[in-house]
């Protein structure tokens, strides 16, 4: 319902109208600038490092990564603006104040605009000059816009092409919260018609914990306090909350007294969205390297002591006892190895063998392999992209992908439900929402597995893919197998996103680049077969990790091959060019 307005609620905002106006366009474009100088040169042809919004601003055509000169942009100037520019110029060196100086500029389609143009000057320790900086604020709307107000009538019609045409959120109240004014972008954000907003109190926009500040913003108002913009949150006509960067400023009257408040809300949730995605990248980054380096060192201590179990296995009678205890210790040195591996994969720093794959191919393949995965309860859905799905990856590594999100899926089901694994072919373009931030745009084959389980909620996927975090219970799980996925997909040169909510399900994502076949490839590293060694020779050792190499070469030794040791492949290589050693039938 709308309230009525009242003659007093039209005269404000009226003055409302003109203040917030003139506010709107002082958020115009603005250009900033810097340029590297000595004395005596001839600053013309000095290249000027700038914004490309001052080059739009001047309307330069600008070829690759050639840099405008300062040429270029006096170009675009008056002869008398040119020397009031330099007046400027001279008084700011002397003075080292910076100076403002407003002007016309003609582009070069000629379209004339009027510029604030202000520079200040840098100097050494010594004194010197050595950089001009500033900033070119396109004025020219700002300037019509005083204009139309100066001749009255068209300001209001001014007022509403501007303000409808907004991508922000322009509202105003009196100062009792009123609303006077609400633009297309404010419908649109937060779901209010104006004729249902307009008469209102914005205290319907304010969520219970807000309204603390929304009094604060009606009381600066009141004192004609200018509040910084903030982030905060309001609420849709749905419920639902939104993200907004907000800037309130007060309305004077022709007096100076206040009369209301306009406010521009800025929808962030896209915004904020990208950025924590962006901070948690990072953080697993950051656990990446740490848990690799970790994995690695122990890595190499594991392969020592189950090298030196197995050659005192080999010491060893069959039926002696000992030979039971050094098969534990094989066994629990293995699982070390297993858990090694996991954490190698989740820092990026195993080996892949990619090979280009179909993976459609590779999922009808597995179909058998996944169905033993899940219970009774759970429906499996398989539904392959309607044209090949070709990407680059190593095949053990992507099934392991596939097998661990399965798993996950069916854990997030106890009572059954619809298990959906999906493939598609997808192109993201410039005008495509980012599903990250900081992704190369492309063609992707999408792998998207979606369960009807009992989701998460923000914390559990802000931690998802971090070793050894889990919600299972105790003892049930190791907290390593999503982690692992995270990390061969990363290395596979693509990139996972989550989207799940509290008993809503979830659905995982895996973006890997789409690698058209061009060629017929080689056959993979290692999928050759495997010929059985000779029992005789010589074998060259690499490894710089003293344990490991010791335990290697007692090993081979003991199976009576020749072995030469080296703790580096610098030292390999000297080895083989001074000493000539005979490996294999290669002769170096």
């Amino acid at each position: 319902m709308r309230h009525p307005e009242t003659d007093s609620h039209r005269s404000i905002r009226r003055r409302i109208s003109d203040a917030l106006l003139r506010r709107v366009v002082e958020i115009a474009h603005v250009g900033g600038w810097q340029a590297d100088v000595a004395p005596d040169i001839d600053l013309s042809a000095v290249r000027v490092q700038c914004s490309s919004e001052l080059v739009r601003i001047f309307g330069l055509s600008v070829q690759g990564d050639a840099l405008p000169t300062i040429g270029d942009f006096l170009a675009c100037i008056a002869p008398q603006d040119v020397a009031r520019l330099r007046d400027a110029w001279r008084s700011a060196v002397s003075d080292g104040r910076s100076h403002t100086v407003e002007h016309a500029i003609t582009q070069p389609d000629g379209s004339e605009r009027i510029v604030e143009t202000r520079g200040c000057v840098d100097r050494d320790a010594k004194g010197r000059l050595v950089r001009v900086v500033g900033k070119v604020q396109d004025v020219t709307d700002q300037r019509r816009v005083e204009r139309a107000l100066s001749t009255g009538p068209a300001a209001e019609d001014l007022l509403a092409r501007i303000v409808g045409q907004s991508r922000a959120a322009i509202t105003s109240t009196t100062l009792d919260g009123t609303i006077t004014t609400w633009n297309t972008a404010a419908e649109a954000m937060f779901g209010h018609r104006a004729p249902e907003a307009i008469g209102r109190s914005g205290r319907m926009l304010v969520p219970d914990d807000r309204v603390s500040e929304l009094a604060e913003h009606l009381h600066a108002a009141a004192a004609g306090t200018r509040l910084d913009p903030f982030e905060t949150v309001r609420l849709r006509r749905d419920g639902r909350v939104v993200e907004v960067e907000i800037d309130c400023t007060p309305v004077l009257d022709g007096s100076g007294a206040p009369v209301g408040l306009s406010i521009i809300m800025r929808d962030i949730s896209q915004q904020r969205r990208l950025a924590g995605q962006l901070q948690h990248s990072q953080r697993l980054e950051s656990i990446g390297q740490l848990a690799s380096g970790i994995a690695h060192d122990f890595n190499n201590l594991l392969m020592a002591i189950i090298g030196y179990a197995e050659l005192a296995m080999m010491d060893l009678s069959e039926d002696a006892p000992a030979r039971a205890d050094l098969r534990m210790l094989l066994a629990s040195a293995d699982r070390g190895a297993r858990l090694t591996r996991q954490l190698l994969a989740f820092g990026r720093r195993q080996v892949l063998r990619p090979v280009t794959l179909d993976l459609n191919n590779v999922l009808g393949e597995m179909e058998g392999v996944l169905h033993p995965l899940i219970t009774d309860q759970v429906a499996l859905q398989l539904m392959l992209a309607g044209e090949p799905a070709f990407v680059r990856a190593d095949r053990a590594q992507l099934e392991q992908v596939v097998v661990n999100l399965v798993a996950n899926a069916r854990d997030a089901m106890p009572g059954g439900g619809q298990l959906t694994i999906a493939i598609d072919v997808i192109d993201i373009g410039p005008g495509d929402p980012a599903p990250l931030p900081a992704f190369t745009r492309g063609r992707y084959v999408r792998l998207t597995i979606t369960d009807a389980g009992i989701g998460m909620d923000a914390a559990v996927q802000a931690r998802l893919f971090e070793p050894f975090f889990t919600t299972k219970p105790r003892g049930t799980s190791s907290g390593m197998s999503l982690a692992t996925t995270y990390g061969i997909v990363k290395q596979s040169d693509g990139f996972i996103t989550v989207e799940s909510a509290v008993s809503a399900g979830t659905a995982i994502r895996v973006f890997l680049p789409y690698h058209p076949v061009t060629a017929e490839e080689p056959v993979p590293p290692g999928a050759a077969p495997a010929r059985e060694a000779p029992r005789a020779g010589r074998i060259l050792v690499v490894e710089d990790d003293e344990l490991v190499r010791r335990a290697t070469c007692t090993m081979l030794e003991r199976l009576r091959y020749a072995v030469t040791v080296a703790a580096s492949g610098h030292e390999a290589l000297h080895l083989l060019r001074a000493e000539r050693i005979e490996i294999g039938r290669a002769h170096v």
